[in-house]
This record gives C-alpha cells, structure tokens and sequence, in this order.
C-alpha cells in the first residue's frame, strides 16, 4: 500500500499498524508523537490503528536541548 509519512510516499505492506510503522523506523511510542490523518490518537491506539493506502502519517520525534 502507498501512503504519505511526513511528506514522502512510502510503500508499505498491508495491514501495517501505527506500532508497526513505528517499528519500520525503529522509533519507540514515548519517543514520538504521530498524527494520522490530521487526527492525533493516543498511544494506547497505536497498535490497534491499521494503516491504509492513502492515508498521511506525520511522525514528530521530541528532542532535548535548551
């Protein structure tokens, strides 16, 4: 399936979940904040959330500094 993480088409598989997703890019949950289509769910949805062709994934990871 195509769909759209932070700007760029990605295939993917079919079926992937938002967890998976995160796996894909090894990113960890706590790490990172996702929208999927303009919407933002909680974590505890991300492994229940199936991704499908089309949709628009943006992945925000938090750094520190100061």
């Amino acid at each position: 399936m195509l769909i759209t993480v932070n700007g760029e088409t990605c295939e993917l598989p079919d079926g992937l979940t938002v967890s998976g997703l995160l796996e894909h890019y090894r990113l960890k949950p706590g790490g990172v904040v996702v929208e999927l289509n303009l919407e933002v769910p909680g974590k505890d949805a991300y492994s229940r959330l199936e991704l499908k062709a089309g949709d628009r994934v943006e992945i925000v990871k938090f750094m520190g500094g100061g």
